[in-house]
């Protein structure tokens, strides 16, 4: 990938990050998909007295109802029993998924930073497919940049919504927010990317930078 591709990935990463600001600050759409409990306190206790393995608190996933088929039953009967408890608990009663976290996870600079870069990767790998394409028109190259977003969408967060109970005003923003911010992005890198680098045109480059 020579330096113009990498700006233009650069350009595109900087674009997404600048729209994600702007949707999580100042749409009100992500923080209203985000419910409180009523007593904090009292659920961090909970947590606090509960989040643990093996008798230690630990840092992890935890879902509730919570059957681990690997787990230390008996027999097959047992587990069994479980399991059709548990069903029945996620499709009657309260069930939980939950991201637990009990020493600080780095502020939201860390968070930020670690955006960007996974932004501009995500840019990268886009990029890259782009200087591949026989066909370099803006309406060809924003397709597949679009494409690949609504792939991520269908494969990485349509499944929270079916297994793990994200709300459908979440999971909405979530969709929302990936699909325009990747439109921008994808607009930034079909005017950008330099067209059809061929590994002929790439060497030629690198001989003259």
């Amino acid at each position: 990938m020579n330096p113009r591709s990498f700006g233009a990935a650069l350009a595109a990463a900087v674009v997404l990050f600048i729209w994600q600001s702007v949707s999580h600050i100042f749409i009100p759409w992500f923080h209203n998909s985000l419910n409180s409990f009523e007593d904090e306190q009292a659920i961090e206790a909970a947590i606090l007295a509960n989040a643990k393995v093996d008798g230690e608190l630990t840092d992890g996933i935890y879902t509730l109802p919570n059957v681990n088929p690997h787990g230390d039953f008996q027999s097959k009967e047992e587990l069994q029993s479980a399991t059709k408890v548990a069903q029945q608990q996620m499709a009657e009663g309260v069930s939980i998924f939950a991201a637990v976290v009990t020493q600080g996870r780095g502020g939201m600079r860390e968070g930020l930073a670690k955006q960007f870069v996974f932004n501009l990767l995500g840019a990268l790998l886009v990029t890259f497919l782009l200087t591949k394409l026989s066909h370099d028109g803006m309406g060809c190259r924003m397709g597949v940049t679009v494409f690949f977003s609504l792939f991520a969408i269908v494969t990485a967060v349509l499944p929270n919504w079916a297994w793990w109970a994200f709300s459908g005003s979440h999971t909405g923003f979530l969709i929302f927010d990936h699909l325009i911010g990747w439109i921008l992005a994808g607009y930034v890198l079909a005017k950008m990317v330099p067209k059809n680098e061929s590994p002929e045109e790439e060497a030629t480059t690198a001989k003259t930078a």
